[in-house]
């Protein structure tokens, strides 16, 4: 969809005021630099927007209201006087309104309001409609007082670079948005219907927050990985309180392909609620999942690094003896760009991997409509119901082999996992030893090299009944209880999946 004007950028006032006479100001600057890097990357000048005689006691204009319609992108320069503006918090509140008359206020997961962290505000202060997006940091921590200074293109070598590293990753993310709502015309000339394009799920990394130190490796890293066409997640703020920050990790952690971790001398942000810091959750939750579900991990400490903090000396020596949190991992120490090249030979290795597999399963086109029925040998007989069932609806249903030796079987068990569309474990006459073993099965399907999801794990409890069978539940695979009876619906919605 084209939109007359690119960027509208919201600020206040006094953000503006030069601390040397005759000098322009912070946002001024940053509109003249954003211009011509966005100019340079786009091949045409943007159309940046802002309204540069607004003063503090102005009443709020409903002509700027007007125009937001008009508008692709805000971006909103946060700092504290920012979030006491009644004006700035209604400039976002009014353009996140006009967003939903139009393509909607994200497109492809991604928020049309860009946030610039001039001066750090607590996230609880930030204009709710944007708590969740994720900042630009124009500032840095000094390592030796901790003091937060605002980078800018006139405090010296240092802060002028990290300022302008800072803008070009701003500068390339706003460019690859704007370039992604360009839409081809319909063949009556009409702009067709604004649809987000499909996110290669294959290409998706989580990259874990860090602490401060490590945060120019982390940047650096990420640009690393958009060059090379990864979707760095998380995408959205981290909640800083311990529940919901959990449930936002296993979120994020379940659409990525490879965890990566770095670790400085500091120990982190510790979010509300919880013992460890932000890092060090972060890396047990990505070990547990992974253990789970077989996703890679990287655990990167800098050459020459020493940790100050007893808490994160003590995290260090729990990953070194692979007591905690290594599950998963290689603990890569060294310079970044040599982790940098380990990271990418590892997505490189498993990309031609998946190519492979997927090769395979596009020649054997029937295990589209295939169903791998999981079973003891003391219950094949107590499988004919489900088995017609299946067969009767349109699938072909694949049991285990008992006979030959051990290994022959174990390889027919992998290989079925790796190219049915849907697996059922069948528990009835078999122990819980048993139904655990095949559970695991399921937990390390994505290490047995299979290209793509199963539509759906399923464990079939069957008779006899027993009070076991009746508690039994798992967040790992769908429940189908059949102690009464072949359910019907349940098997019915089950198969819509595939």
């Amino acid at each position: 969809m084209h939109f007359p004007t690119d960027i509208f950028i919201s600020y206040a006032h006094i953000d503006d005021e030069s601390l040397i006479q005759n000098q322009k100001g912070w946002i001024s600057e940053f509109h003249r630099a954003l211009d011509i890097r966005l100019a340079q990357l786009l091949g045409r000048r943007p159309v940046i927007w802002r309204d540069d005689s607004l003063q503090g006691n102005h009443v709020f204009d409903k002509q700027i209201v007007d125009q937001f319609s008009k508008v692709a992108i805000m971006i909103s320069i946060i700092t504290p006087r920012y979030v006491k503006s009644d004006w700035c918090i209604k400039e976002v509140d009014e353009f996140y309104t006009s967003s939903q008359t139009n393509i909607g206020f994200t497109v492809s997961n991604k928020a049309r309001i860009f946030k610039v962290i001039k001066t750090p505000v607590r996230i609880e202060q930030h204009p709710e409609k944007i708590s969740g997006v994720l900042g630009y940091e124009f500032y840095a921590a000094d390592p030796n007082t901790g003091r937060v200074k605002e980078l800018s293109q006139a405090f010296g070598n240092e802060t002028e670079r990290l300022y302008w590293e800072k803008l070009d990753d701003l500068a390339h993310d706003i460019s690859s948005f704007l370039e992604s709502l360009e839409i081809p015309q319909s063949s009556s000339g009409t702009v067709a219907n604004f649809s987000p394009s499909a996110v290669d799920v294959t290409k998706k990394v989580f990259l874990a927050e860090s602490s401060y130190d490590t945060q120019d490796f982390r940047d650096s890293l990420k640009r690393e990985l958009q060059g090379y066409g990864y979707h760095i997640l998380p995408d959205k703020q981290l909640p800083l309180i311990a529940t919901p920050l959990n449930e936002s990790l296993i979120s994020n952690l379940s659409e990525a392909v490879l965890s990566i971790h770095l670790l400085g001398e500091n120990y982190g942000i510790v979010p509300e609620g919880a013992q460890r810091s932000i890092v060090e959750i972060q890396n047990e939750v990505a070990a547990s999942y992974s253990v789970a579900n077989s996703i890679p991990r990287f655990i990167w400490i800098p050459e020459g690094c020493e940790p100050i903090d007893d808490r994160q000396i003590n995290f260090f020596n729990r990953l070194n003896s692979g007591k905690e949190g290594i599950a998963g991992a290689d603990l890569v120490q060294g310079s970044l760009e040599d982790f940098k090249g380990v990271v990418i030979d590892k997505l490189n290795s498993m990309k031609k991997d998946i190519k492979k597999e997927e090769e395979q399963v596009e020649v054997n086109d029937d295990s589209s409509k295939t169903i791998y029925l999981i079973c003891d040998l003391s219950d094949i007989d107590e499988i004919r119901p489900l088995e017609d069932f299946l067969f009767d609806n349109g699938y072909e249903v694949v049991i285990p082999i008992f006979e030959g030796d051990e290994s022959g079987i174990r390889e027919d068990h992998i290989e079925n996992l790796k190219t049915c569309s849907a697996a059922i474990i069948f528990f009835s006459n078999a122990n819980e030893l048993w139904l655990r073993s095949k559970t695991r099965d399921f937990l390390k399907i994505n290490g047995y090299g299979r290209a793509k999801p199963l539509a759906f794990k399923a464990i079939y409890i069957a008779p006899p009944d027993s009070m076991a069978k009746q508690r039994f539940r798992t967040l790992d695979a769908e429940v189908i209880n059949a102690l009464n009876g072949l359910p019907v619906d349940k098997l019915k919605s089950l198969l819509l999946k595939i």
